[in-house]
């Protein structure tokens, strides 16, 4: 299995994927929601809470199954998904993120992966994700790569959106 890389140089290696994809008009940052899929309540209570003190709008989501019905049911109303890979019960975060790739309108939305384990650099291709950060990672990298993708609704967070 591969070493697992520290967390700055995922953002850099991130950075560097994702700078000519987020130049063009699909990958332009829009209005809406971050759909956030996390299974553990105080991790994903955390990060939306943050998200939002930074003016984003952000749908939680406890498992894949509520999160994909989540997506699928308001696809154009979700700018983003941050989708923790390893989810407990039914769907885990790769079967979520392979379910969506299958449908164009879903795979059309952009998905940053979190985990907290090694991930091959194959199984990362084969997931298509626009970026990738390892549990445990600074909040202002999260928000940077979020920022690519979401317009944060102005005079709605308490932290002033730049």
């Amino acid at each position: 299995m591969e070493q697992a890389t520290n967390v700055s140089s995922l953002a850099k290696l991130t950075r560097d994927d994702v700078s000519d994809e987020a130049d063009s008009p699909l990958f332009a940052p829009r209005r809406g929601e971050i759909l956030l899929i996390e299974d553990r309540t105080e991790v994903r209570t955390g990060i939306a809470q943050l998200l939002e003190l930074h003016g984003f709008m952000v749908t939680e989501a406890a498992d894949a199954d509520h999160g994909m019905r989540e997506l699928a049911e308001k696809p154009t109303a979700v700018a983003l998904v941050v989708l923790d890979l390893m989810l407990g019960e039914s769907m885990s975060g790769i079967d979520f993120r392979l379910r969506q790739l299958i449908d164009p309108h879903l795979a059309a939305v952009p998905t940053i992966v979190i985990t907290a384990t090694d991930v091959t650099t194959a199984d990362r291709a084969s997931l298509h994700a626009e970026g990738w950060l390892e549990k445990p990672f600074r909040f202002d990298t999260l928000l940077e790569i979020v920022r690519r993708y979401v317009i944060a609704e102005r005079g709605s967070g308490l932290i002033g959106a730049d």
